[in-house]
């Protein structure tokens, strides 16, 4: 568990790392990305003009923010270029619930935003249900086939764009996340060291 934490305290340290260059970085042209680089890496700040298609969207059912439930919403995007990815365009409280679930709105942005690897699914992570449009991790091979369309395989995009609705909180280049990875790293290894002294202090007795 110890090296567990170490591996995961180096993952947070980069996470951190990639989140911290967004501020600065300047966007890439989604569509010139796209020509020029056959893998645009993690993280990378986008800018584009396109559409969103609201008839076209997913549900994420997320974590409390300021003590109040939620939900992502992520939606189809279509560039000036007519490629398609999908695009999280942000959290909404569960009172806008009904609001966005019966908007099926067309909306001309430019958006800003940043490239995501979709992640395989964790051992306790819920199956997606897109019978009742619930998801609770990006396959977007599923979604492509939830929206009968075709979207980017290699990533999404997550908006960082306010295009004018207050109750939706697009995602930002600031981050909130906690590093204690190193002290858990340390309570591993000082819970076994314990352990073994334990261990040889009894195997010392038995023997006498």
């Amino acid at each position: 568990m110890g090296i567990w934490q170490l591996d995961r305290l180096k993952w947070k340290e980069n996470l951190i790392k990639e989140f911290n260059n967004l501020v600065k970085d300047k966007p890439l042209s989604l569509s010139m990305g796209n020509m020029k680089y056959r893998n645009m890496e993690e993280f990378t700040k986008i800018i584009t003009k396109g559409t969103v298609d609201r008839s076209k969207k997913i549900f994420f059912p997320a974590k409390t923010r300021n003590g109040k439930n939620g939900f992502f919403v992520a939606s189809l995007l279509t560039d000036n270029h007519n490629n398609q990815y999908l695009i999280d365009e942000g959290w909404f409280e569960y009172s806008q619930f009904d609001y966005f679930k019966n908007n099926t709105d067309i909306i001309s942005s430019e958006i800003l935003g940043y490239i995501r690897y979709p992640t395989e699914k964790k051992m306790f992570t819920p199956n997606n249900s897109p019978e009742t449009n619930e998801w609770y991790y990006y396959d977007l091979n599923e979604i492509q086939k939830y929206f009968k369309t075709e979207i980017n395989q290699k990533y999404f995009i997550k908006n960082m764009t306010n295009y004018g609705e207050d109750f939706l909180l697009p995602s930002t280049a600031e981050h909130n996340f906690t590093n204690n990875h190193l002290q858990y790293a340390i309570t591993w290894f000082l819970m076994s060291l314990s352990i073994l002294v334990i261990f040889i202090i009894y195997l010392i007795r038995k023997n006498r």
